[in-house]
C-alpha cells in the first residue's frame, strides 16, 4: 500500500510538472505581456520608473488583444526617444497615468509622439506616465521633470480615477503618493514606498506567471462590468421601473460612479491642494501648465445623462471650474470627442479596454495644438486657431 501510494504521488507530481512545462512553453509562443519592471520608489527615487533601455511586448486581457511592441528609454519611461538632461532646447513634458504610459498604442500614434513629430528638432517633447498614478503623483512628476530636465512647459492629462486615488482611505498600493487625513481634518501628502521582491523578480522569467499576473488579472474588472451589464439587462426585462432607477452605470471614467458625499468632499479638497501647490512646486507659472480633462466618451443621450450623475462628472466639472479660476488653461476632451464623433462616428478607446486608442490620442494632440498654451510654447502666440 505504501509503495503504491508513493508511485501515485510521484505520478501526480510528474503530471503537474509536465502540465506546467507544456503551459509555459505555449505561453512563450504567445504574445504574453512582458511587464515593465518597476524600479524602487522611495525618498531618493520618488516617482515610478521602469527598468531602462529595454523593449517590451504589451497585450491586454486573457485573450491577448491590443498587442503592441514598445520601448523603455534610458530614463525608465515608455518613449522611443532617449532623454538628455544636458539638452537646452525648450522642453514640454507630457504627464499622466497609463493613458500617457500608453503601452497599448505605438509611440508615433500617441499624444506625445504626435506632438514630438511637429517640432522639427527645434523643441523637445518628453513623456512621463505610469499606470496607477493619480493627480497627486503628477505633481511629483512635475517636480521631477523640472529638476532633472529643466522642463518649462507641462501638459497634464487628468482621467476619472485620478481624484479618489489620491486618498489613502481609498487606495493603498505601494509606489504612489497619497493624502492622509490628519486629526484636525487637513490633508497631508505621504509616499508609500515600493521595493521589488525577489519572488517577483524570479517569476518575471516565467511566461505563464506573467500571463496570469498581467493578462488574466487585468481582465477581472472587465468581467465584473460584463456581469453588471447582464444584471441590468435581466432587470430591464423583468422590472423596467427598477431598471430605470438603476440606470446609472457602475463605472464612469474608469472609476466607480457612486457619488458618495465623503468621497466627493475629500476628493475636492485633495484636488484643490494639488491645483494650489502645483505651480510653486514645479517652479512654473500657471500659463505654462495645460490640463487635459478626459471625457465620458459617451454619446447616446441616455448614457450621457447617466454619466452626468456620476462621481467622475462631479469631479470633472469641479476641476475644470477651479483650475480656470486659478488661471490654468483646461481643454475638456469631452467637447473634442463629441465634435469628432458627430463628424465621422469615431470612437476613442479600444472595444475591450477603456484606454484611449490611437484615435483618442489623435484628438488629445489636436486639443493641445489648438491651445494658447501650445502657441506660446512654439512661439506662435496670437495666431488664431480654427478649432
Amino acid at each position: 500500500m505504501g509503495t503504491e501510494f508513493r508511485k501515485s504521488l510521484l505520478l501526480l507530481a510528474g503530471s503537474i510538472v509536465l502540465w506546467f512545462a507544456i503551459t509555459e512553453g505555449v505561453c512563450r509562443l504567445l504574445p504574453v505581456h512582458s511587464g515593465f519592471e518597476v524600479q524602487p520608489v522611495d525618498a531618493e527615487n520618488p516617482v515610478i520608473r521602469f527598468r531602462p533601455n529595454r523593449d517590451f511586448l504589451y497585450s491586454h486581457g486573457a485573450f491577448l488583444t491590443n498587442v503592441n511592441h514598445g520601448h523603455v528609454n534610458n530614463d525608465g519611461f515608455i518613449n522611443n526617444q532617449d532623454y538628455d538632461a544636458g539638452d537646452t532646447r525648450p522642453l514640454l513634458a507630457v504627464i499622466g497615468d497609463s493613458y500617457i504610459e500608453a503601452a497599448m498604442v505605438s509611440y508615433p500614434q500617441t499624444l506625445q509622439g504626435r506632438l514630438a513629430a511637429q517640432q522639427g528638432g527645434e523643441r523637445r517633447i518628453y513623456s512621463f506616465g505610469s499606470s496607477g498614478s493619480s493627480l497627486l503623483d503628477y505633481l511629483y512628476y512635475a517636480v521631477y521633470v523640472r529638476q532633472r530636465f529643466g522642463a518649462e512647459w507641462l501638459v497634464i492629462n487628468v482621467v476619472g480615477n485620478d481624484f479618489d486615488e489620491m486618498l489613502l482611505r481609498y487606495k493603498q498600493s505601494p509606489a504612489f503618493h497619497y493624502f492622509t487625513e490628519l486629526p484636525d481634518g487637513n490633508l497631508t501628502p505621504t509616499l508609500v514606498q515600493y521595493h521589488p521582491s525577489r519572488t517577483r523578480a524570479v517569476l518575471r522569467h516565467s511566461a505563464l506567471a506573467r500571463y496570469l499576473f498581467f493578462n488574466v488579472r487585468a481582465t477581472a474588472p472587465v468581467v465584473d462590468r460584463l456581469l453588471e451589464g447582464a444584471h441590468r439587462l435581466r432587470l430591464w426585462v423583468t422590472d423596467p421601473i427598477a431598471s430605470a432607477k438603476a440606470a446609472s452605470p457602475g463605472f464612469v471614467g474608469n472609476t466607480a460612479s457612486d457619488a458618495d458625499p465623503l468621497r466627493v468632499e475629500l476628493s475636492k479638497r485633495a484636488t484643490l491642494w494639488v491645483l494650489d501647490h502645483l505651480p510653486e512646486s514645479a517652479g512654473l507659472p500657471v500659463s505654462h501648465i495645460l490640463l487635459l480633462m478626459d471625457g465620458y466618451r459617451a454619446f447616446e443621450p441616455d448614457r450621457v445623462e447617466a454619466a452626468r450623475r456620476s462621481f467622475f462628472a462631479i469631479m470633472r466639472e469641479y476641476l475644470i471650474s477651479e483650475a480656470r479660476n486659478r488661471g490654468y488653461e483646461v481643454k475638456d476632451m469631452q467637447e473634442w470627442f463629441v465634435r469628432r464623433h458627430r463628424r465621422d462616428g469615431a470612437v476613442f478607446n479600444f472595444p475591450d479596454d477603456g484606454h484611449w486608442s490611437a484615435v483618442g490620442h489623435e484628438e488629445a494632440a489636436n486639443a493641445v495644438m489648438a491651445s494658447e498654451f501650445y502657441r506660446r510654447f512654439t512661439g506662435r502666440e496670437g495666431q488664431s486657431s480654427s478649432n
